[in-house]
């Protein structure tokens, strides 16, 4: 059984793995560090393996305060991948969410190697349409005013991405990501730990009943 702790890379049979993680660096990020903003040139693809990072459009280029968040990508996928079918730079910025690391790929080196193997380019192109659906419903559920159906699934998402790690959300982060005031968020989630949902304590969210959120989460 494949050991590698990202998902993407398991994926790939164990010559491809050495040829992909040849020279790759394994960085450390903390929460709230900004591993790239929009349109600027970034030599690396980022392969995490443990932590979670939100792809996060601002209301203005480069604006990391005001927006909202579209996404967010854990161990099982990597930020900034379509580096690697040559596909441009990315519009998004990416903020961690919780801490962790992640193998710094080089970009150029992904692109030779896609271009010579059809298994890889195959299995990042089926990550990226994944992804695409995933932000696709972000947004849309970006558009509802039904506050505690959005805080649901950002929660299971959440959860999700950053396992097996326990799940570190503040209130304050919360409403930077789904771009609301604090005190909706703060009404969502104290009625959700009213009905025994989730239940939270100076940043530390655990959920109570994932399934009654999952049907929360899809009205």
């Amino acid at each position: 059984m494949n050991s590698l702790p990202n998902g993407l890379i398991a994926q790939l049979a164990p010559l491809d793995q050495a040829l992909l993680l040849r020279n790759a660096q394994l960085i450390r990020f903390k929460a709230g560090d900004v591993l790239a903003v929009p349109h600027l040139e970034t030599p690396h693809i980022y392969f995490l393996t443990r932590g979670s990072v939100a792809l996060f459009v601002g209301k203005k280029p480069k604006d990391i305060h005001t927006g909202l968040a579209v996404g967010l990508v854990g161990a099982e996928g990597a930020l900034d991948l379509q580096l690697a079918l040559n596909l441009g730079l990315s519009s998004l910025t990416f903020i961690a969410q919780s801490p962790g690391t992640a193998y710094a790929v080089d970009a150029s080196l992904a692109q030779r190697l896609v271009r010579r193997k059809a298994a890889l380019l195959l299995t990042f192109a089926r990550y990226l349409w994944t992804e695409y659906e995933s932000v696709a419903n972000l947004a849309a559920l970006s558009h509802t005013q039904d506050i505690r159906k959005r805080l649901a699934h950002w929660l299971l998402l959440s959860a999700q991405r950053c396992a097996p790690d326990a799940l570190m959300l503040t209130r304050a982060h919360i409403a930077h990501m789904l771009g609301v005031r604090r005190a909706s968020i703060s009404m969502a989630a104290r009625d959700m730990k009213m009905a025994g949902l989730i239940d939270y304590s100076r940043g530390h969210l655990q959920l109570k009943k994932p399934e009654a959120l999952q049907r929360l989460a899809c009205g």
